[in-house]
């Protein structure tokens, strides 16, 4: 019997960037490239990505904006394995869970500008 097939559709439009971003965690501090955004998220890639579930603080800076701290929850790894089996994780997806309204309009009209 086949499984049904299920189509995830996405809340938001995500436009491609390449925004330098800092992760605050209670572990410290991990640099990364937002990839793409949307108004509800973020793809981020980064050398030492979150866990599942966890959650922190986006300093997202972007050349039209001097600085932006959102609160994120990571949702999904995207983990590729090496030649040597060693899982790499090389980039996560992101959902905000604290934006200011100020921070919403910006990523807001970003995604419009570039869709």
């Amino acid at each position: 019997m086949n499984s049904p097939t299920f189509v995830q559709k996405r809340e938001h439009s995500r436009v491609p960037v390449s925004w330098p971003v800092t992760m605050v965690t209670p572990e410290g501090d991990i640099d990364g490239i937002i990839e793409n955004i949307s108004a509800g998220g973020a793809y981020i890639r980064c050398g030492t990505p979150l866990l599942q579930k966890d959650l922190f603080i986006l300093s997202i800076l972007s050349q039209d904006r001097e600085h932006s701290w959102i609160g994120a929850e990571v949702v999904w790894l995207d983990i590729r394995v090496s030649a040597d089996s060693d899982a790499i994780p090389i980039g996560m997806g992101v959902r905000f869970t604290n934006i200011t309204t100020e921070d919403l309009q910006f990523v807001s009209n970003v995604v419009s500008e570039l869709s």
